[in-house]
Formats: structure tokens, C-alpha cells, sequence
């Protein structure tokens, strides 16, 4: 009987913070290893950021100019993220930014549209008293998700990483 652990499509979730970046760069390491697509995500929570600004857009007040530069932001680290997947020898990437829910984005509506195997995210930097009264995005995504789930907590070496 042979068996094949491999994944051949892997989805990644950044959002800017170290934890992110450290799944983002395992998940490289995996791509690699496994010849498997990698695509490499960040969904923006706007509803997170109403209230930090003037201008009024649909049901609260969020300032465009600070929408513009989170997403520009966010676009300079998704190229790259990309660039140094190429370089690793990942042959398929590709990059996504998508305003929306990032719970039910990462669990189940990316997963279905790139028919991912595998996705990997960094341990939430939240609280225990966080996670309860916000609720994890990647707890949410391991009790949802339709396909194996990785959550980061070392870097690629596989050593604990400090959170300070």
C-alpha cells in the first residue's frame, strides 16, 4: 500500500503580525518540500476599523486614506512574500487581498475557491480573556475548516519563538 501525505495546495493568512510571517515562511518551506501551490492571503476586517476616522462609509466612519495605506501596506509585504516563495523554488504562488470576514474567509470560502489541502496560520497573539470576548480567527479555523489546519508557533528551524 503506498501512502502520499502530500499537500498540493496550501493556503497561508497574513495579516502583518510576526506570528503571521512566521507561518508564512514555514508555509514557503512546506510549499517547497510538498511541489504544492501556495497562496498567500490577507483578509481586511473593515468593520474592525470603524470608528478611526472621519469620513462615513455604510454604517460606521472609517477614513479611506487609512483603508489605502493599511492595503498598501499589506500589498508590499503579500510581493514580498511572493518574491521569496519564487525564490525558495515554490513554482505556483499566488496573492490576494479581500475585504470581509476573516474567520469564515479563511475556514471556508478560500479553501472552496483554491481547493486548498492545507492552511497555515500563526498562533494568535490574543489573550485567553481576548480570544473569549473577540473569538480567534484561528480557532475559528481549526473548529471550521473542511481540511487539515496548521497553527505556527516556531519558526523554520522549529524554535520557540518569543512573543515579546
Amino acid at each position: 500500500m503506498t501512502l502520499s501525505a502530500n499537500y498540493h495546495h496550501i493556503l497561508v493568512g497574513i495579516d502583518g503580525s510576526k506570528q503571521a510571517q512566521l507561518a508564512v515562511q514555514k508555509a514557503i518551506a512546506v510549499a517547497q518540500r510538498n511541489h504544492a501551490e501556495l497562496t498567500i492571503v490577507s483578509v481586511l476586517n473593515v468593520s474592525k476599523l470603524l470608528g478611526l476616522g472621519e469620513n462615513q462609509l455604510g454604517f460606521g466612519f472609517v477614513d479611506q486614506d487609512m483603508l489605502d495605506e493599511i492595503k498598501g501596506k499589506i500589498e508590499k509585504l503579500l510581493s514580498k512574500n511572493v518574491a521569496n516563495a519564487k525564490t525558495a523554488g515554490v513554482t505556483t504562488v499566488t496573492s490576494e487581498i479581500l475585504y470581509g470576514n476573516p474567520k469564515s474567509e479563511l475556514a471556508k470560502n478560500l479553501p472552496a475557491k483554491y481547493g486548498t489541502d492545507l492552511i497555515m496560520l500563526g498562533a494568535t497573539g490574543a489573550n485567553v480573556v481576548e480570544r473569549m470576548m473577540l473569538g480567534s480567527n484561528a480557532s475559528y479555523v481549526v473548529a471550521n475548516a473542511r481540511c487539515d489546519v496548521l497553527i505556527v508557533r516556531t519558526d523554520v528551524s522549529n524554535m520557540a519563538i518569543s512573543n515579546k
